[in-house]
């Protein structure tokens, strides 16, 4: 600065003193204060910067990559046995670098679990998110090997994952982790994280009997657990939150004191966006927009309608709320339950974990609910959040085993039920008349 101060001085003189030296500093202030504005207005008035033109923007290290990161192989002797004796559990296998300071700046976290097929969906995850993300990953046997490449790629290509998301393991007792390196690293770009998830997951020992159990509740309640946020949201590794939803999820639960209702829940709704669509809606705006194309519609509509159906979306169809003083606020709020109901909750940690003994598909996250309703949670719609899938679903493509754990979970969610009815001090819940079998099943 000293240069510029002697030119500055100089004119000055030159010019016929400390009146010109004073306007001459009070234009190259007024310069600088336009570009300062100019160039905040380029960096935040565009929403279009996550999300590109396709898929959500990535954030990426240079194309091609030599190196990968290296793991040694996971001892089951250093592992968590679950309470059925039949899963272990290692939680911090790969800790975000960031992990101490989000996880004490943010109000929430973000908590999902994954199968190793799936783990590519976290290259957007982080992008959108920006505060942290705690994942399980259901990695048993040689799907160990195919984890650990994966993670890796994942963690060096994209500086968002490595920052932000903490990765647990689980496996099972009886097939414990195998590794296998992986050395083809020209083959692995950074711009195609689902690419690569597939050419990683040759890294699988194709003799090995699949594991059909999958414990869904076991991996969230280790993803809830390792996550030291008030609040928590329980997602599938496949939905995807809009840009800035952190921040504004954090901004309302500063302004609104949220804190001082221990049994306050909040609703997030999930929309299925049609595979034509080529990225996923920005704010609640573009979101509506496809509601009345046909290319979004309530999440598992076609599948089981009471999935979102004790939301009423009809009432949050609405243009969005522009009045309110945060960026997200209470819409309306839910009076009355109906059971089989699935929705995605903003929660407090105070809230129940997730029934372990629900193994596979079937009542892992309405027996929650039904739990939150019988112990007097609220439930307030949130305007303006929520949640993305990608393609419409349908049940065309279920398999035989996962009817089948369908009709398992009826079970135990009665023996749930019958459970919770007597620790809470209730009347006995009304029978269900039981069904057969799905059809394909018997079939």
């Amino acid at each position: 600065m000293a240069p510029y101060a002697n030119s500055f001085l100089f004119c000055a003189k030159f010019m016929g003193g400390t009146r010109v030296f004073l306007m001459v500093n009070l234009g190259i202030l007024l310069l600088n204060a336009m570009l300062g504005i100019f160039f905040n207005l380029a960096t935040f008035t565009s929403r279009r910067g996550l999300r590109g033109n396709s898929l959500p923007l990535l954030s990426t290290v240079p194309a091609n990559f030599t190196m990968i990161e290296t793991s040694s192989e996971l001892l089951p002797a250093f592992g968590i046995l679950d309470n059925s004796g039949n899963y272990t559990s290692h939680p911090f296998v790969w800790a975000a670098q960031a992990w101490p300071y989000l996880t004490e700046s943010s109000h929430v976290c973000l908590t999902t679990q994954s199968s190793v097929d799936r783990l590519f969906w976290l290259a957007w995850q982080a992008e959108a998110w920006t505060g942290p993300i705690s994942v399980s990953v259901f990695a048993p046997g040689s799907n160990y090997a195919v984890a650990a490449a994966m993670i890796s790629y994942l963690r060096q290509c994209f500086p968002n994952v490595r920052d932000r998301v903490s990765f647990h393991l689980v496996h099972t007792r009886t097939k414990p982790p195998i590794y296998t390196p992986y050395d083809d690293f020209s083959a692995l770009n950074c711009e195609t994280p689902e690419d690569v998830n597939n050419i990683l997951m040759s890294l699988k020992d194709e003799n090995e009997p699949p594991e059909r159990r999958y414990p869904q509740n076991m991996l969230r309640n280790l993803a809830k657990r390792t996550c030291k946020t008030f609040y928590s949201i329980t997602i599938d590794i496949d939905m995807l939150t809009p840009p800035y939803m952190s921040e504004n999820i954090n901004g309302f639960l500063t302004k609104h004191s949220t804190y001082s209702c221990r049994r306050c829940t909040y609703v997030i709704p999930v929309y299925e966006l049609e595979k034509s669509v080529s990225y996923p809606p920005n704010d609640k705006e573009e979101l509506l927009i496809l509601r009345l194309r046909g290319k979004a519609r309530s999440f598992h509509i076609k599948v089981y309608d009471k999935n979102q159906g004790n939301s009423h979306l009809q009432f949050w169809e609405v243009e969005p709320n522009k009045t309110a003083d945060t960026a997200y606020s209470v819409l309306y709020n839910i009076t009355s339950y109906e059971e089989f109901w699935e929705p995605i909750l903003l929660q407090p940690y105070t809230a129940p974990l997730f029934d372990e003994r629900f193994i596979g598909y079937g009542f892992t996250r309405s027996s929650q609910v039904y739990e939150l309703a019988k112990r007097g949670y609220s439930f307030k719609m949130l305007d303006n959040a929520f949640l993305t899938h990608r393609g419409f679903q349908t049940t065309e493509n279920y398999e035989n085993h996962r009817w089948a754990q369908i009709e398992i979970n009826k079970l135990w969610y009665q023996v749930f039920k019958r459970e919770l009815h007597a620790r809470l001090g209730l009347p006995p819940p009304a029978k269900q008349k039981p069904s057969p079998l799905h059809q394909q099943v018997l079939g």
